[in-house]
Formats: structure tokens, sequence, C-alpha cells
């Protein structure tokens, strides 16, 4: 369902109504509609809401910026993430990071090169027009794995266990790796996800074929500032972001005299003379 791949153009665009398979969500379950087209030009509202949730896509000005998601689909999407930066935002780096997984999901305009659409359905309203039920996602294990560990420390004030364990499902902080977390975030019985995403994750160097490129965009690391008004994770929330421990210093060398061993000797010249001290006081007496 999504034949034409390469930059520039999208897998799907626009909003096809309510997924009639998502019975239960926290946020509108809409999908988009199949399009697999060149990359809209961004309108100048469209671009302002952009650089507010999806800074590191706002490239050009008015008239050359180009993107594959509408005005509605970017403003349900700064509403999902901000459910989700509610939990991470201890965490800017993790926050950022988590926000572009999604960011590119649906609005890069590149989205036909790592986006495969599998199901969908006719939508009603719109003759010829198809809803998306259904694609997989193909990103770079290093590009994943490497978001998964900005926000893996991360805690939650309120109980003082880790961020990730709300976000992983069944498995939890202590089983979660990232493509579990994934996994669970694309599962559209989370409350949240408006259809099911099928996120594969491929290690460096392979290739999926069928002109397929997987998704590695820039991470940043937990103590790393992903903007000049922000700060790094805190040490709580981040271990590379704590100060190095500073080692003992080493024990000073042993005393010896001599190749002896010094308080050896000293104790033995004492004792020497303390027994020569009674001797001569036991003679003298006598």
């Amino acid at each position: 369902l999504t034949p034409t791949r390469q930059a520039g153009v999208c897998a799907f665009y626009g909003e096809c109504g309510r997924n009639p398979e998502v019975n239960v969500s926290l946020v509108p379950s809409k999908v988009p509609c199949l399009s697999n087209t060149p990359a809209r030009v961004a309108s100048a509202a469209l671009l302002a809401l952009l650089r507010s949730v999806c800074p590191e896509l706002a490239r050009g000005h008015n008239g050359t910026a180009r993107v594959c998601c509408s005005y509605g689909q970017l403003s349900a999407l700064r509403l999902s993430v901000g459910l989700s930066g509610a939990v991470l935002a201890r965490c800017p780096a993790c926050a950022r990071n988590f926000a572009n997984l999604y960011c590119h999901n649906i609005c890069s305009p590149d989205q036909s090169l790592f986006t495969n659409v599998t199901r969908v359905a006719d939508y009603a309203a719109v003759p010829g027009a198809r809803a998306v039920l259904e694609y997989q996602l193909f990103y770079r294990r290093r590009y994943a794995e490497a978001a998964f560990e900005s926000c893996r420390g991360v805690r939650l004030p309120a109980t003082g266990g880790y961020a990730i364990s709300t976000m992983c499902g069944r498995y939890g902080a202590q089983l979660c790796t990232a493509q579990r977390w994934l996994d669970f975030q694309g599962d559209k019985n989370n409350g949240l996800a408006p259809l099911q995403i099928d996120f594969r994750l491929l290690p460096n160097g392979s290739e999926p074929g069928q002109g397929i490129v997987p998704l590695d965009a820039p991470v940043w690391r937990c103590d790393q500032a992903p903007a000049a008004d922000q700060e790094p994770c805190s040490c709580q929330d981040c271990a590379r972001a704590c100060p190095p421990v500073v080692p003992p210093s080493p024990p000073p060398p042993p005393f010896r005299i001599g190749r002896a061993d010094g308080v050896l000797v000293i104790c033995v010249l004492l004792f020497a003379g303390l027994a020569l001290a009674f001797l001569v006081a036991a003679l003298c007496r006598r």
C-alpha cells in the first residue's frame, strides 16, 4: 500500500475519521488517510505549530517547508506528546527524543522511506478515501536504543519509580527494552495509540529492501541539553549526568628502617631498652 518510496513523498496524510477498532482512548482515535503522494507545502500556521511541537522538522520558511501532516494531525500530536511529556518532563533530552519518534512518524516529508502501510479501510464520509488502520515503521536499532536509553533512568517523583515502567506495559522498568517500549507505544489498546503500529528495529548495516530506508535521526543523550534554553537531565534521572566519583587517595608508603619494618624495629629496641633497664635496676638493688 506504499508503492512509491522516495524522499519528499508521504505514506499517508490528513484525517479519515475515528478508528472503529478502538473503543477506549484518552485522546481522539483519529486515523490518517492513505496518501502515497508528494509532501505538502506547510502553511504559515502549520509551520508555526511545527516549530513548537517538532522543531527538528521545521526546515525552510513559508512556502518552502514541506510536511506529511495536516494542521489537525499536528494538533493531535501536540496533545498526545503533551500527555507523555508530562511524565518525562524531568529530563528534557528524553522528552525531546520521545516527541521526535512521533514527529518523524507523522510529519516527516520523507515518510514513505521508512513507513509501510499494511491495512486500510474505506472511509464512507469521503468517496474513494481509505483510512489507515495499521502500518509498519522501520527504525535503525541504534536510533531506537539511544532514544530508549535517554529515558531509562527518568523517575516519577510521586512514586519514586521509573517513568519507563508506565510506558512498557506488562514488562515494567526492569524487563523493558527499546523494542518492548516501542511495541507498547504502537499498541492500539494502550489508551493513547489511535491505530496499530508495528515497529521494526533493524541492526546497523542491514537493509530491508523494497526501497525502505530505516529512520536514523539524531538523538540527545540524557546528559545533553536539547536546546540552549534547557538543561541536561539531573543526576537523579541520568547516571551519565552525575559528577565522577573521586577515588580515595592511596595509603602512605609503609614506614621502614632499612629493609625492616620500622615499627617492628622500634618496638624491638624499646623492649630491649626496658629489659636492660630492668636488669640494671635489679643488679643495683642486689
